[in-house]
């Protein structure tokens, strides 16, 4: 008996490798019959899926197969065909035009594990997506991000006052700044993390960066096989369960912030009738407490939104902030430039400055261009500005089939000649962005209805702190 087992197991192991290695013939060979250009396998097995996963880094990687195979090629990541695209025409189809047919983005295996019942904006798709949406973009609409200026302009104050005693490497404090940032605006707390490396939060959220869960093994393989998501989600609630596998930062962050929505909840029911929402969780909490059957958002969503709120607000602004204030210690004449608008536009002298959260920051025209600049020149987060298709589609000509991905090459796009010229590509020149460019020319933030819903949010502490 229990050699029919083995052999009926050995049969299955055989199997799923025949099976792996047709699929990553059948789309290798599926884009040359559409002319498509693609690199030569680096592996009957796993495609191109090693080559790519062992980059040093993803996105001059992308720079580099495109200058060779041209604005769109094709990959075979394990069981899924790639289209890295930098035609912006074709992406503005991706992306916008035909946006009902691409609405999803990589399903990473965080989300498997989270349950269709826990997921966030980000990882959401269809009606709940559409839902998550509608309620985030109310708590981003201008006039609340006006009301949480006062906030950012004190952690502003505190992040000045800590930086001026001798030289110090301001990358730590930039991501203590971000976090402290967050925490205030969207969720009202006082975390007094600026200063403080030992915070237990920040070293949660750091920790989600440092140990790339999209790195374990089970992460790797929901990659490689995504059509068992859930089978590798199953696996890990096993390991975890049994103990081989740690709760890694993610979930740390998600489990334990039931403490803090559970206060703001209490606070809530005693307060319903207080319109004044002064943060985005307590517009997710509104959105929550109702009726069960209207309930637009539930506890357990609500929870996921504070995971990753707290986590994209952290990461990506900080490594922004640092190019921005890197730019401007190179450059002094670009410093005089940005001053003399923030004097004329605040009316302040040049003994006292008012602060910029008191005033219209889309009159300061030099500060937008400047901070779209240095995202031109230093975009963060490439690899997540991409689509996955939901169903059989062509895009200019191009045979689309439900399961692939479209990613973006930003680099490529940012530095495109044709897209940001005539003034060098390499050299900084905030006076590019006086000129009107293609929609799509731009992609720190993504583009279309899934670009970063955090869009005026981010803009807003990149200019406040300058």
């Amino acid at each position: 008996m229990f050699f029919y087992l083995l052999l009926a197991l050995f049969l299955l192991i055989i199997s799923c490798i025949i099976y792996l290695v047709f699929l990553v013939q059948y789309y290798h060979i599926f884009f040359k019959r559409q002319g498509i250009a693609t690199l030569p396998l680096s592996s009957y097995l796993y495609g191109h899926f090693t080559i790519l996963w062992n980059a040093e880094r993803f996105s001059e990687q992308l720079c580099q197969w495109t200058k060779q195979y041209g604005s769109i090629y094709g990959l075979v990541a394990g069981t899924r065909p790639v289209y890295i695209v930098s035609d912006v025409s074709f992406l503005q189809e991706v992306f916008i035009t035909q946006f009902s047919k691409f609405q999803s983005r990589h399903v990473p295996l965080l989300t498997h594990i989270l349950g269709q019942d826990r997921l966030h904006v980000f990882a959401s798709s269809g009606d709940q997506w559409r839902r998550h949406r509608r309620i985030l973009i109310s708590a981003f609409s201008s006039v609340k991000l006006q009301k949480m200026s006062s906030k950012i302009d004190e952690c502003v104050k505190t992040f000045v006052h800590l930086s001026k005693n001798g030289d110090i490497n301001i990358f730590p404090r930039l991501k203590q700044f971000t976090l402290d940032v967050i925490c205030r605006c969207a969720f009202d707390v006082e975390t007094e993390v600026q200063g403080n490396s030992s915070n237990i939060w920040l070293q949660k959220v750091m920790e989600i960066f440092v140990r790339d869960f999209d790195r374990t093994p089970l992460a790797m393989l929901n990659r490689f096989l995504p059509g068992f998501g859930r089978f590798w989600a199953f696996l890990f609630h096993i390991f975890r369960t049994i103990g081989l596998i740690t709760t890694p930062a993610n979930l740390w962050i998600i489990e334990n912030a039931k403490d803090l929505v559970n206060e703001r909840l209490l606070q809530y029911q005693k307060h319903q009738n207080d319109d004044n929402c002064k943060d985005v969780l307590q517009l997710l909490i509104k959105a929550a407490a109702a009726d069960p059957e209207k309930a637009q958002l539930s506890l357990k969503e609500l929870l996921s939104h504070v995971f990753v709120i707290m986590v994209s607000g952290f990461d990506s602004p900080s490594t922004v902030l640092a190019y921005c204030l890197h730019t401007l210690a190179n450059r002094i004449d670009l410093q005089e430039k940005l001053y003399k608008e923030i004097l004329i536009n605040s009316h302040s002298n040049e003994n006292t400055v008012d602060d910029l959260s008191k005033h219209d920051l889309s009159k300061y025209i030099y500060l937008d261009a400047f901070i779209n600049e240095v995202l031109r020149m230093n975009p963060t987060a490439v690899q997540f500005v991409n689509r996955q298709c939901t169903q059989d589609t062509e895009v200019q000509g191009y045979k689309i089939p439900k399961g692939s991905l479209v990613q973006a090459d930003v680099y490529t796009i940012h530095y495109d000649s044709t897209l940001w010229g005539p003034l060098p590509t390499d050299e900084f020149h905030l006076e590019r962005h006086m000129t009107k460019r293609h929609p799509l020319a731009l992609l720190a933030f993504g583009a279309g209805p899934r670009q970063c819903l955090g869009l005026r949010f981010a803009f807003g502490r990149l200019e406040v702190i300058h």
